[in-house]
């Protein structure tokens, strides 16, 4: 490192050790610039360190407020001092990932430091440069496999996906207001909506990410067939009479079972970046992989769940919507502090990686503002058939104690109303609460981040949700429509709940449900009577939640839906 470096990093640092209270663009810029002096300086894991710490600032310097400032005995299970800025260097980042279940993986994607995001109210529509993509295991595994850190620039013509995005999500709110257009133009616009942010998904993955999409991809659950992968890649390296460290052959491995997503020439270029070998080994090496045999029958095999740890500035990306992700089990937190608190909150009823969630106790309130008549006509008769034991309200706006109890004292809860709930209990009286619920918010940008203009970053419900050590919640980064939010919620409540009586009944009669007559909405013909023929339970969320992302009429809503916490597996009974 030259001395140049060094006396940058240490002015940064004593910058960072004058700050008491840090402002969150300003502390993650400074934290942004040391990693990337670090990592420019081969000093790989100081660089991680300090892309770790410029995650999630405004929400850990909340959650440690409201730790410091709660009496010992209401702190309940919150360990707030996990999120103090700085509190955690490299060996306790390393102790964290060894003490995490080892079914997990974590992926970080961070924005690289700019120095011109200070001019920028809103730096998530900056022109992004490039990314820091870190790969962590958890567990026994983390012992073997250190994390993994890559820089990947992007092209000039591609760096302004994300205002794109935002343009998008921006024609998405008007398009509710559509309601005068005629039904052939309304769905004109629509298709066209959809379109466009398959292309952002699209160039997500193929311009920004390119070969180190791979990076993304979670191990199997089946360790045979992991196994088959590393001999893949072995005789492959054989062949090529080469040998490579462990850095190079994990990459190799991850660039076999992204093998069906990928172009040839992608993969050509994942070698090149990890094997040091001629241009016709290369080209040869880069066809092998493409003509993987076992790629396409691994591509139906169950995964363990992926964590994304994603920075503020890129979370409003539907990351779960990209093609190397299919038929993953995903999830995201916006820090790995915040992960491990949630973790050490909730590791008693952690087994296999997945928080167990007794789906007995369920409330749901429909159209509390009494403003969505299809809405509640439509979830009433699907809510108590399929989830008999539940009780909840529909057409009732409940006092801020009701839903408060509402919280406190069920597994799950269904909201399906306008926004997030805000308006009957605030984040300030959410934050006060210790919570074991799983929250679905249905309504419009339910988990969204919002940009509040000047040094304050983004923030959401789904902040103050953590904060009361909510272990999960599922919602909407953006507006959607009733009709697909019902499709939605209908599609991910019936594959996620256990069988009823009824339905076991209707399955051992071979019975074909019946659609219910009352369904006239030409968008929502899938709102049938859920039964028990051809029906088979998912019960862990994360994957409950990708399968119901097959609807490519509904598209953006489904892209908008999100689950922002641990992995859940559902257990218990619903009558």
């Amino acid at each position: 490192m030259s001395s140049d470096a060094e006396d940058l990093i240490k002015q940064l640092e004593e910058l960072i050790d004058v700050i008491e209270l840090p402002i969150g663009p300003i502390y993650r810029c400074i934290r942004k610039s040391l990693a990337k002096i670090y990592l420019e300086s081969g000093k790989k894991m100081e660089g991680i360190f300090n892309l770790v710490e410029s995650h999630a600032v405004s929400l850990r310097t909340r959650m440690h407020l409201r730790y410091d400032r709660t009496s010992k005995e209401d702190r309940h299970m919150l360990d707030g001092s996990l999120v103090q800025h700085g509190s955690a260097g490299v060996s306790t980042i390393l102790d964290w990932l060894c003490k995490m279940p080892t079914e997990w993986s974590l992926v970080q994607v961070t924005r690289a430091y700019d120095p011109t995001f200070r001019f920028s109210v809103n730096s998530s529509k900056a022109a992004t440069s490039a990314l820091h993509i870190v790969r962590y295991e958890c567990g026994a595994r983390a012992q073997q496999q250190p994390p993994l850190c890559v820089t990947v620039p992007i092209k000039l013509e591609s760096r302004t996906l994300a205002a794109e995005l935002h343009a998008i999500v921006a024609d998405q709110q008007e398009h509710l207001k559509w309601g005068t257009l005629s039904s052939a133009r309304y769905h004109m616009l629509k298709s066209k909506l959809n379109l466009r942010m398959k292309n952002v998904v699209s160039k997500l993955q193929s311009e920004w990410l390119r070969h180190w999409s791979s990076l993304l991809i979670a191990p199997y659950v089946d360790l045979v067939e992991e196994e088959a992968v590393v001999s893949f890649v072995d005789q492959l390296l054989e062949r090529c009479a080469l040998t490579v460290d462990a850095r190079a052959h994990r990459l190799l491995c991850q660039l076999a079972k992204a093998a069906p997503f990928l172009p040839e020439w992608d993969l050509r270029k994942g070698v090149a970046s990890c094997v040091e070998a001629p241009a016709a080994v290369i080209k040869d090496m880069g066809h092998q992989l493409s003509r993987f045999p076992d790629a396409v029958r691994l591509l139906v095999v169950r995964r363990q769940p992926i964590i994304l740890l994603l920075d503020e500035e890129l979370e409003l990306f539907p990351w779960e919507m990209l093609t190397v992700l299919q038929d993953h089990p995903v999830s995201r937190l916006p820090s790995l502090h915040v992960l491990y608190t949630l973790y050490k909150a909730h590791k008693s009823r952690i087994v296999g990686g997945r928080l167990q969630v007794d789906a007995g106790l369920g409330y749901y309130i429909v159209n509390p503002e009494q403003n969505l008549p299809r809405n509640e006509k439509r979830l009433r008769t699907f809510l108590t058939q399929r989830a008999p034991s539940w009780k909840g309200t529909f057409g009732v706006a409940p006092s801020s104690d009701a839903f408060r109890d509402v919280l406190q004292h069920n597994n799950m809860f269904i909201y399906s109303g306008h926004g997030s709930g805000a308006q009957f209990l605030q984040g300030d009286e959410i934050q006060k609460l210790h919570l074991r619920a799983v929250p679905f918010l249905f309504g419009c940008s339910s988990v969204s981040s919002k940009h509040l203009g000047g040094l304050v970053e983004p923030g959401g419900m789904w902040h103050f949700y953590h904060i009361a050590n909510c272990p999960m919640v599922v919602g909407n980064l953006w507006s959607v429509t009733d009709t697909a939010s019902d499709v939605i919620t209908v599609h991910l409540l019936h594959r996620l709940l256990p069988q009823t009586r009824d339905m076991a009944m209707d399955a051992e009669k071979g019975e074909v449900p019946p659609k219910a007559t009352e369904c006239k909405d030409p968008d929502a013909p899938e709102l049938w009577r859920p039964s028990g023929y051809n029906w088979k339970q998912e019960p862990d969320l994360l994957y409950a939640i990708n399968r119901s992302h097959s609807s490519n009429k509904h598209y953006l809503a489904t892209a908008a839906l999100v689950a922002r916490g641990l992995p859940i597996l559902i257990i218990g009974k619903v009558c």
